[in-house]
């Protein structure tokens, strides 16, 4: 499943990210240079292996490390050259045809060889869409950043609400949360991506009632039970909250991102408009991660 997520790919919650790379072991510009400084470890590892002239286009070598993967993409030979069109295409075959055996399970992609590579997002696009849209696993690609921030007339309560569950670690601490949001903002909330404002209450002690238009949506816990579930493995899009009816969903991830921990993110897929989606905030300590792996295997994908 191909789903564009315009955050930065350094931000990102999946199990892999790829990093675009040439073949000289210089990351000294882009996202090369955060993946660097961010995992040194990798970077030296990738170094050795270009002394070696190991790294080349449509080789691809997946570095396991205790909290991400990164998969190194050559994009380009030298630094100082453009990326092509060819190298593109080899290396997403390589990926399409080996990801499953390197126990790949979700990924995020850059636009490959765009901004430093030189290359024009039109022709690369169709490309990447070729290749990883049939693949069932999910994969991200970050095509651009959109930052969703909180409305003026709610900073208030969201501030008030960040000092009092600074941490959300269990699900009722999460339940306790978002009852507490719609005491602050007094059920007058809004939806993030189409902007059109909705009344948030509780009905007896468990029912979540949100109003827009005159409609009526009800959530009960065990809605909000299959939400925290897919918080924990990363991202929720409106059509992964474990709930049979997409109905109100959008306005009840709204207000849910609102929670201190958690943040919006819009997201689009192939085949529709763009979305709102929720995650963790980044970089959260018990947000998802890979298992680790006692040895690294070197230039897996020959």
């Amino acid at each position: 499943m191909l789903i564009y997520r315009r955050t930065s790919i350094m931000e990102s919650s999946a199990q892999t990210l790829v990093n675009t790379v040439n073949c000289v072991g210089v990351m000294g510009k882009g996202i090369a240079k955060e993946f660097k400084e961010r995992y040194p470890a990798m970077f030296a590892a990738y170094k050795h292996l270009c002394d070696q002239k190991s790294i080349r286009p449509g080789v691809l070598w997946l570095w396991r490390g205790a909290d991400r993967w990164v998969l190194n993409f050559p994009t380009k030979i030298h630094w100082k050259n453009p990326s092509q069109l060819d190298w593109i295409e080899m290396g997403l075959r390589k990926f399409a045809d080996n990801y499953e055996s390197q126990l790949i399970q979700e990924i995020s992609f850059p636009r490959l060889g765009c901004g430093n590579g030189g290359l024009n997002w039109d022709d690369v696009r169709p490309i990447m869409e070729h290749y990883l849209s049939p693949l069932p696993i999910r994969v991200y690609i970050h095509d651009y950043n959109v930052n969703i921030g909180v409305p003026e007339h709610l900073e208030d309560a969201t501030r008030a609400l960040a000092k009092e569950f600074d941490q959300v670690d269990v699900f009722e601490e999460f339940v306790a949360a978002i009852h507490r949001l719609m005491d602050l903002t007094k059920g007058e909330l809004v939806n993030l991506h189409s902007g059109h404002p909705f009344e948030a209450s509780l009905e007896g002690e468990n029912e979540i009632a949100l109003v827009k238009d005159g409609h009526v949506s009800r959530f009960e816990d065990e809605d909000l039970w299959g939400i925290w579930l897919g918080l924990q493995k990363g991202l929720v899009t409106s059509d992964r909250t474990g709930r049979s009816s997409r109905e109100g969903v959008s306005d009840l991830l709204s207000m849910i991102s609102l929670l201190p921990c958690v943040r919006s993110v819009e997201v689009q897929k192939t085949d529709s408009g763009p979305d709102l989606a929720i995650e963790w905030q980044p970089f959260r300590t018990d947000a998802p991660a890979p298992k680790p792996v006692t040895k690294q295997l070197e230039l897996q994908w020959r």
